[in-house]
């Protein structure tokens, strides 16, 4: 009865060991797995601007913020890791419009090695409401409007700049 005992712990031992995952492993998902972002919990408007933009996200954030300041615009937030930017409220103006209050975000997420997927929305509020959320007042800008020149250029820039993938 003994020997029963022992085969079969043997057995179990064996098997155990066929499905055993190394340690490494889950440190390496626990890493990828990492919920500390400074993204916001929100996707961007439909209406947002895309392009694949031949750099890392890392470089298209940085490059972005660059261009930003240079028009002027204050960049609350920059997040190089999390390939994130967002302006504060900025009066986008252009000759052909009136200004209109803005806010610019920036998301890059890797794509292929080296390129970046952007997405560029420019959004304003039409109405103040304090018993709303920020995300909830906000709406994309319209057509033609002074805030959608201003991330059209940016993404024209950073495709200049850093070459775009058309497709």
């Amino acid at each position: 009865m003994a020997e029963t005992r022992n085969s079969e712990v043997g057995t179990r031992n064996s098997s155990s060991r066929l499905f055993r995952v190394p340690r490494s492993a889950f440190a390496l998902v626990i890493a990828a797995c990492n919920p500390a972002t400074t993204r916001p919990a929100f996707a961007p408007y439909p209406e947002a601007l895309h392009a694949v933009i031949n750099a890392t996200p890392a470089r298209v954030t940085e490059e972005a913020k660059t261009w930003l300041v240079a028009q002027g615009a204050a960049v609350e937030h920059a997040s190089t890791p999390d390939g994130f930017l967002e302006t504060g409220w900025y009066d986008a103006k252009d000759s052909t419009a009136t200004p209109v209050r803005v806010k610019i975000r920036l998301w890059a997420d890797p794509d292929v090695p080296r390129k970046s997927r952007v997405t560029v929305e420019a959004v304003y509020r039409p109405i103040e409401d304090p018993s709303r959320t920020a995300r909830d007042l906000e709406r994309a800008v319209p057509e033609n409007s002074a805030g959608q020149r201003l991330v059209e250029r940016l993404l024209k820039a950073l495709s200049e700049k850093l070459g775009e993938t058309k497709g």
